[in-house]
């Protein structure tokens, strides 16, 4: 397996960079693939401490296969972290405005 291939456990996302969604996704598509078929309790686990809605996690384990789980799964984990990235981002900026806002007056 070359690197590019190695599976990407969503717990080490802030230390991945220069990858495209899409490799992104096939990476964190085999962890997830791995915990589907080895360790559930640790992928309950995992989706409890990444946030995922538990009734979207529920709705992807009734697809019809461990690949098709493992990429609804993916998908959740990737559109979760945007989410937490961009309420970062967002009270990063309001918290400088405030700062800014209180150097004027």
């Amino acid at each position: 397996m070359t690197a590019a291939q190695e599976p990407i456990n969503p717990a080490n996302l802030s230390k991945v960079n220069n990858l495209s969604y899409k490799e992104l996704h096939a990476r964190i598509k085999l962890f997830i693939r791995h915990l589907l078929q080895h360790d559930f309790e640790q992928l309950c686990a995992l989706m409890y401490r990444h946030d995922i809605p538990e009734n979207r996690f529920n709705q992807a384990l009734q697809l019809a296969d461990d690949d098709k789980r493992a990429d609804e799964i993916t998908t959740l984990v990737i559109e979760r972290e945007k989410q937490k990235m961009a309420t970062r981002m967002a009270y990063a900026h309001q918290k400088n405005k405030s700062i800014d806002d209180s150097s004027i007056q």
